[in-house]
C-alpha cells in the first residue's frame, strides 16, 4: 500500500468512525428524559422532531452488492408509512489479486410501495426497488480516461457506477417500547450497473449471472421519540 492510498484509506475510515460516533451520541442524548431535553411546548416538540429527523433512522450492514464485500452505513426512512429511504454506505473490497484494498462510498435511494402484515411484529414488503451511485477511492480510478489512452478508447468512467435494483424486505418490530432500536429489517436485492447493462446489449451470449448480482443486508431501525 503506497503512502497516498494509506492517507485516503485512513482519512476515510477515520471520518466514518467519527461520523457514526457523533450520530450515536446525538441519538442517545435525544432520547434521554432530562429536563433540558423535555419538550413541553408545541414549539419545543416541533424543534425536537425536526432535530431528530436530521439523524439517521437506521444503521445498515450489507454483504456484496458491487459496493464491497462488506458495507456499513446509515439510512433515513421517510414519507407515508416510510415508503422512501435514503442510505449512505462505506464499503470494503479486499486486495484479491491487486496490490491494495479499496474503499467505496455509496448513496442509495429506495422505494417500497406497500407492506403486508404476516403475524405479530412481522411485516413483509414484496417490492423493494431503487437505484444507487457508487464510487471507489484511489488514483487508479478516473472520471474521464487519462491522456495516455487514445480518444474515445474508453467511453465510460471507472470511478462512478450507476446501479438499479429490485428486491424484498422482511421487518420484525420489537415488543419493547423502551429499547433504543425499534426493529430489524432483513433485505435482499438483485442489482445491475450501467456498465453491465451495456455489456449485455452488446454481448447477447451473456447469462443472467454475468450481469446480475445479489446483495444481502440488515437494517437496525432506531426508535423515534
Amino acid at each position: 500500500m503506497n503512502l497516498y492510498h494509506f492517507k485516503i484509506t485512513y482519512s476515510t475510515v477515520l471520518f466514518t468512525l467519527i461520523f457514526f460516533t457523533q450520530i450515536a451520541t446525538a441519538q442517545i442524548n435525544a432520547h434521554l428524559p432530562t429536563d433540558t431535553m423535555q419538550a413541553n411546548t408545541p414549539a419545543e416538540k416541533d424543534l425536537k422532531k425536526a432535530s431528530l429527523a436530521l439523524f439517521p433512522s437506521s444503521y445498515i450492514a450489507q454483504y456484496a452488492g458491487s459496493i464491497g464485500i462488506i458495507s456499513l452505513g446509515a439510512g433515513w426512512d421517510y414519507g407515508r408509512n416510510n415508503k422512501w429511504a435514503t442510505d449512505v454506505l462505506m464499503g470494503y473490497v479486499p486486495k484479491y489479486d491487486t496490490e491494495r484494498i479499496k474503499i467505496t462510498f455509496t448513496l442509495r435511494q429506495t422505494y417500497s410501495p406497500f407492506s403486508l402484515a404476516l403475524q405479530d411484529g412481522l411485516t413483509y414488503q414484496p417490492l423493494r426497488t431503487g437505484m444507487y451511485v457508487n464510487t471507489t477511492f484511489g488514483r487508479q480510478f478516473w472520471l474521464s480516461a487519462p491522456d495516455k489512452y487514445p480518444g474515445n478508447y474508453y467511453s465510460f468512467s471507472t470511478k462512478i457506477r450507476f446501479n438499479i435494483f429490485v428486491g424484498q424486505n422482511f421487518t420484525y418490530t420489537f415488543n419493547s417500547k423502551s429499547s433504543f432500536f425499534e426493529g430489524v429489517k432483513f433485505y435482499y436485492d438483485l442489482h445491475t450497473s450501467d456498465l453491465y447493462l451495456i455489456s449485455r446489449v452488446q454481448n447477447k451470449y451473456l447469462k443472467f449471472d454475468d450481469y446480475l448480482g445479489l446483495a444481502l443486508g440488515v437494517k437496525l431501525q432506531i426508535r423515534r421519540q
